[in-house]
């Protein structure tokens, strides 16, 4: 049997700049997590199967899910799941990248007190999971609904919060989780210097956010003109919890992103790649950007 305290994850790297990425990404714990995929696909026998590990945030060994949905595809016969969106614990019933997440909540929790924890979502299985596992703690979540409502305002029952302008008190948060929202954020500088403003001295913002490592600069694919979308670029959507339309797509983030995470006042920012197969976290490498005030 085994216990959730005798087990940790640990980025295998971190990342200020392009080539400490390409230094992380020739690290054996990388080269063997490929490995482990390229003979996952070569022994699927169907477009889903199960891959035998451990979760984290559930405790217990399980098999994952994966299969080509969420972008997945089939390139000359040969599957490609999007590891990133896929690996769903049939308990916990999170994805790869919600339960690398959540694990990353639960050991930032480990051996503190009375925490107050925001996370940019309401509706989702990592907020569930969240208020069983933080009960001790101080935890909101919210999701947004448009700008005709006032952040903080409940709708049926969901907090709504434009991370733009946000209800919270100036330094009354110790963490703030964001899974995917910067990228649909109208002006995510405003969005990161509020997260600054009501973090604590200190306090964290852990986020996952669709990254472009391999161009310097962030490239914006529309803006709003006099509460108008103006698109720069096709525009691009991504599954919304709270919207049959999607979440439209304002900025494809780049290396800049990490400076402009310190011009909005927070002391540090770097990004941890992390990868394990007996924990069930493929993909070559995942990132989590971590931000301190």
């Amino acid at each position: 049997m085994h216990h959730e305290k005798h087990h940790r994850l640990l980025p295998f790297g971190q990342a200020r700049c392009l080539e400490d990425l390409e230094r992380i990404w020739a690290h054996e714990e990388h080269q063997a997590t490929m490995a482990f995929e390229a003979q996952l696909l070569e022994a699927a026998a169907s477009h889903t199967f199960e891959v035998a590990g451990y979760c984290l945030c559930c405790d217990l060994e399980t098999h994952f899910l994966v299969d080509l949905e969420w972008g997945g595809f089939k390139e000359r016969e040969q599957q490609r799941p999007n590891w990133r969106e896929r690996m769903v614990c049939p308990t916990c019933q999170m994805n790869n990248r919600q339960r690398l997440v959540a694990t990353l909540i639960k050991q930032s929790l480990q051996g503190k007190a009375q925490q107050s924890i925001y996370l940019m979502e309401q509706v989702t299985p990592i907020f569930g999971w969240a208020q069983n596992h933080c009960a001790e703690h101080s935890l909101t979540g919210s999701e947004y609904f448009g700008p005709g409502y006032a952040s903080g305002s409940v709708i049926q029952g969901i907090r709504h919060e434009d991370i733009e302008n946000m209800s919270f008190a100036s330094g009354s948060l110790d963490l703030i989780v964001s899974n995917d929202v910067f990228e649909h954020v109208p002006n995510y500088l405003n969005a990161l210097a509020e997260c600054s403003r009501v973090l604590k001295p200190a306090g964290t913002l852990l986020a996952t956010i669709p990254f472009h490592s391999n161009s310097q600069s962030s490239v914006v694919r529309a803006q709003l003109k006099d509460g108008n979308i103006e698109h720069l670029l096709p525009a691009q959507y991504h599954g919304n919890p709270v919207s049959q339309e999607g979440s439209l797509v304002f900025t494809d983030f780049g290396w800049d992103l990490l400076s402009a995470v310190q011009d909005q006042g927070f002391q540090d920012a770097a990004i941890d790649y992390y990868a394990s197969i007996p924990f069930g976290h493929l993909g070559g490498g995942m990132g989590v950007f971590v931000l301190t005030k």
